[in-house]
C-alpha cells in the first residue's frame, strides 16, 4: 500500500510518499519540498500574495504528478495556518483540487496531535519532561510530554513569517527593532500562559520538528541541535548582519535570510518560557504524522465529512429532534460564528464539520427529558452507531452537546472531559463556546437573528447581529451563555444589534 502525505505549510510545502507492507514495514519512495512562503505578507493583507499563490500551485502540481506516477492508494493533503486565515484560501484550495489534490485545512490542535504522533513513532520519549516544538510560518505548536504521556498542548497563532510581518525590522535590523520584537513576544507568551495548567513542569529538553529550528541548529554549530547558550550567540550574529551577509557569511538559506533573526528571537523566548536549555532536532513533522494516522486506520485518509456521515447524522436527528427548525437555524449561526472567529481560534475544516453535527444534534436529549437534556443528548450520540465516524470524533461531538448548556467544561469537574487528550479538550471548549453563543441567539426559537459578523478594532471584538423584530431577549441570553466565548478569546467581546 502506498500512502502520500502533503503538508501545505505557511513557509514550505512538503510531500512524502511511503510504501507499507503487510508486516508493518515502511519504505520512503519520494520526498519533495518547496519553500513558497504562503504566509508572507499575510499578517497585513490578510491574503496569500499573488507570487506565493502561484508558486504554491506550481509546487502542488508537481507533487500531484509525482503521486500519480507512483500510483498511491491513499492521498492526504493538509493545510495549516496560512490556509486557516487567508481570505483567498478557499480559492487556493479550489485550484489545488483542480490539480488533483484535495486539501483539508486542519486546526492548530490537530497539527499538534499529528506532530506528536510522528515524534512518538520516531524516537522513545525520555522519562523526564520534554516539550515538542514546531515553529511554522504562521503558527507554533507546543506539546508537553512526560514519560510518553501528554500533559498539555497549545497552538500559538504566531510563527516565523507572521511575527516578521507583524513586527517589521530594517535591513540590517536595529536595536530598537529588537526591543519592539521582544516586547511583542512577551505579550504573546503572557497571553498563552493563561490557558495552560498551572502545574506544568519545566521542560529542560525541547524536541524540535521544524525547518526553522533545523536552520538555527546549523547556524549554532551543528545539525542535530543546540543549547540555549549557542542559540544566543547565533541570534546575536543574525541581528548584526543584513540579509545578504546572512547568506554569504553565515550560510543561511536565502529564502529564510530575511526573517531568521526573528525566528532566533522567537525560539530563544520560547526556550526561556519553557525552562529549556537544549534543543534536539527530530527529522519528522506533520506529514509523517499524517502517514501514521492513515496506517492507524487501515490506510484510510483523514476523513472529511462525507455524504454518508452527514446522512447518518440527519437520519438520527430527524427521529429525535423536537424542533428541527431551531436546530437548523442554530447550525447556520454556528457556521457564521465559526467564520468570524477563525482568526482567533485557528480551527479547520474538520472542526467546522464536528460543530455542524453537534449543532444539529444539540437538542435530541429532549426526546428523553427536558431536564438534563444536554446530558441525555451526549449519551444518545455515544450510543447511536453513527456511520463513518471514528470513536474519538463521536466523543468530541458528544461532549460539545453535553456542555452546550450548564457549567462550562472543566477537567477538574467533568471526568469525561478530563479523559480527553489536551488538544481535544481545547477543541471541545472552542466548539462548545460557539454552540452556546449560537443557541443563545435563537433564545425564543423564532429564527429572528439572520446574519452575524465579527468586527475587530485591534483592542476588542464586536459581534454585530442583524435580524428582524425585537432581539433584546437574544442579546440577554448571549451575555449569559457567551461568557465561555469571551473567556477563551481573552478579549472584550461586545454585542451590537443591527
Amino acid at each position: 500500500m502506498r500512502i502520500a502525505a502533503v503538508d501545505v505549510g505557511s513557509n514550505s510545502i512538503h510531500l512524502v510518499v511511503v510504501e507499507s507492507d503487510a508486516m508493518g514495514g515502511q519504505r520512503v519512495l519520494a520526498r519533495e519540498k518547496a519553500m513558497v512562503r504562503l504566509a508572507r505578507g499575510g499578517a497585513k493583507s490578510g491574503r496569500i500574495e499573488p507570487e506565493a499563490f502561484q508558486a504554491g500551485l506550481e509546487a502542488l502540481g508537481s507533487m500531484a504528478r509525482t503521486i500519480q506516477s507512483l500510483e498511491c492508494a491513499t492521498v492526504m493533503a493538509c493545510g495549516t495556518a496560512a490556509l486557516r486565515d487567508a481570505s483567498n484560501a478557499e480559492v487556493f484550495v479550489e485550484e489545488a483540487a483542480a490539480l488533483g489534490l484535495e486539501i483539508q485545512v486542519i486546526s492548530g490542535e490537530e497539527e499538534a496531535r499529528l506532530i506528536h504522533q510522528a515524534v512518538s513513532h520516531a524516537i522513545p520519549f525520555p522519562i523526564t519532561p520534554v516539550a515538542l516544538v514546531d515553529i511554522g510560518g504562521g503558527s507554533t505548536e507546543i506539546t508537553w510530554v512526560r514519560g510518553g504521556s501528554v500533559l498539555a498542548s497549545v497552538s500559538l497563532p504566531w510563527g516565523l513569517q507572521r511575527l516578521a510581518d507583524a513586527v517589521p525590522t530594517s535591513n540590517p535590523p536595529s536595536a530598537d527593532d529588537l526591543r519592539k520584537l521582544k516586547k511583542f513576544i512577551a505579550k504573546v507568551l503572557r497571553k498563552a500562559r493563561k490557558g495552560l495548567p498551572t502545574d506544568l513542569p519545566s521542560a529542560p529538553l525541547v524536541l524540535g520538528t521544524s525547518g526553522t529550528l533545523e536552520d538555527l541548529a546549523k547556524g549554532s554549530g551543528g545539525s542535530g541541535g543546540f543549547t540555549l547558550a549557542q542559540l544566543e550567540l547565533c541570534k546575536r550574529r543574525l541581528w548584526h548582519a543584513d540579509a545578504k551577509t546572512r547568506v554569504e557569511k553565515l550560510g543561511v538559506d536565502p529564502k529564510r535570510a530575511e526573517v531568521l533573526h526573528v525566528g532566533a528571537t522567537w525560539a530563544s523566548a520560547l526556550l526561556k518560557w519553557l525552562g529549556a536549555t537544549e534543543v534536539r532536532c527530530v527529522p519528522v513533522g506533520l506529514r509523517e504524522g499524517m502517514i501514521w494516522e492513515a496506517l492507524k486506520h487501515g490506510g484510510l485518509a483523514i476523513p472529511p465529512l462525507s455524504d454518508r456521515r452527514r446522512a447518518s447524522v440527519e437520519a438520527f436527528a430527524s427521529r429525535l429532534d423536537p424542533d428541527p427548525g431551531h436546530s437548523f437555524h442554530v447550525q447556520g449561526l454556528c457556521d457564521q460564528l465559526f467564520d468570524g472567529l477563525m482568526p482567533y481560534f485557528e480551527l479547520g475544516d474538520t472542526e467546522r464539520e464536528w460543530l455542524a453535527c453537534a449543532a444539529r444534534l444539540h437538542d435530541i436529549g429532549f426526546s428523553v427529558s427536558e431536564k438534563g437534556h444536554h446530558k441525555h443528548g451526549a449519551y444518545l450520540i455515544r450510543n447511536a452507531a453513527l456511520q463513518g465516524f471514528w470513536p474519538e470524533e463521536i466523543e468530541i461531538m458528544a461532549q460539545v452537546v453535553r456542555h452546550h448548556r450548564g457549567k462550562a467544561p472543566d477537567p477538574a469537574k467533568h471526568e469525561a472531559f478530563r479523559q480527553l487528550a489536551p488538544w481535544h479538550r481545547h477543541t471541545v471548549a472552542k466548539l462548545t463556546a460557539i454552540l452556546r453563543a449560537a443557541d443563545a441567539l435563537d433564545r425564543r426559537r423564532r429564527q429572528s437573528v439572520q446574519r452575524l459578523r465579527v468586527d475587530d478594532d485591534g483592542e476588542s471584538l464586536c459581534l454585530v447581529v442583524e435580524g428582524s423584530g425585537d432581539l433584546e431577549a437574544e442579546a440577554d441570553a448571549f451575555h449569559s451563555k457567551g461568557r465561555l466565548l469571551m473567556t477563551l478569546l481573552d478579549r472584550p467581546l461586545g454585542l451590537v444589534l443591527g
